[in-house]
């Protein structure tokens, strides 16, 4: 089975089992997700009928592809539930009280309407990871509508928000996350998280690209209509297949669908400042993906109104 049939077979069984546990969210995303989709696949089809069938692909040239994804390996910080450690003191945390710096204000959407609170960290407190500053805590905020502020067309001008203290928690105060209203969703599934929060524990790891990353996909469609270009594809899934699928800080994003970035599009969103998978506590749509994303730059100078947020679902 090619690999664009097994996509478009996730994607329908996605949103039948999206409708059925989540009607709320069906409609306007499934409609959203569904031109994306059309206009990824479209392009990509006609880069690939341009090339004809060429030589086969040799064995060394196999190898190269296969070495070229496993050197791009980046460190990241895995991040991984643990249930017994105190989340009000955690230097990385799901959900719980939200803390403000001195002079810092709840940050409000384009309605004027607070956001939603997911998470926070404090880099004092974690490893060191190359590119990151050794301080500063940051807190991730979202929209409250029913695709949570994402902006699928431009992700850097999503509903969402970075707060950013440049030194260690210290002073200030703690908020109780929003009470409920009309027609306002949060990405918990979980009610105790949301309100009391989860520590999160930390493992540095080489984060290899996903599979449906523009990096490993353009170098596919290089190759395009040369035969053995199969196998290859195979063997690169398989690999990816041993990444593990959790939140992260740093590394690379993952996807459900496909990489919204490509060559001269959206390329230098190149840093994930916090990626988050589903799991019991946080669920994105049918079991998707979500990151929050920052231009290398703009990290270093501690721009953080330029951040881009993306998720999306099977």
């Amino acid at each position: 089975m090619s690999v664009l049939l097994y996509l478009l077979l996730i994607f329908a069984f996605g949103l039948l089992v999206l409708y059925r546990r989540r009607p709320h969210l069906f409609t306007e995303l499934r409609d959203e997700l569904a031109a994306v989709w059309d206009d990824a696949k479209a392009e990509m089809d006609a880069r690939r009928a341009d090339k004809e069938a060429g030589e086969p692909l040799s064995e060394t040239e196999a190898d190269e592809i296969i070495a070229w994804y496993r050197d791009q390996a980046r460190p990241a910080l895995l991040l991984r539930p643990d249930a017994e450690a105190d989340a009000s003191t955690a230097p990385v945390r799901l959900g719980g009280k939200i803390w403000f710096a001195d002079g810092e204000e709840w940050p409000l959407g384009p309605d004027g309407g607070r956001l939603e609170f997911v998470a926070q960290y404090d880099l004092s407190r974690l490893p060191a990871l190359e590119g990151f500053p050794r301080q500063g805590v940051a807190r991730f905020f979202i929209g409250r509508n029913d695709i949570w502020g994402v902006n699928l067309d431009i992700p850097d001008q999503s509903n969402i928000c970075v707060l950013w203290h440049d030194g260690p928690q210290s002073g200030g105060r703690c908020e109780v996350p929003l009470p409920w209203g009309k027609d306002e969703n949060s990405p918990f599934e979980s009610v105790s998280v949301r309100a009391d929060g989860l520590a999160l524990w930390t493992e540095l790891i080489d984060d290899r690209p996903d599979y449906y990353s523009w990096q490993l996909q353009e170098q596919i469609d290089r190759q395009a209509g040369r035969p053995g270009l199969d196998a290859i594809e195979d063997e690169l899934m398989e690999i990816n297949e041993t990444r593990e699928f959790a939140h992260r800080i740093g590394g690379h994003p993952s996807f459900t669908q496909y990489d919204f970035r490509k060559r001269g599009e959206n390329d230098d969103l190149d840093i994930v400042l916090l990626g988050l998978s589903s799991d019991k506590s946080i669920m994105w749509g049918d079991v998707g993906e979500a990151a929050f994303y920052i231009r290398r730059e703009d990290l270093e100078r501690r721009n953080f109104s330029r951040v881009a947020f993306y998720w999306d679902c099977h």
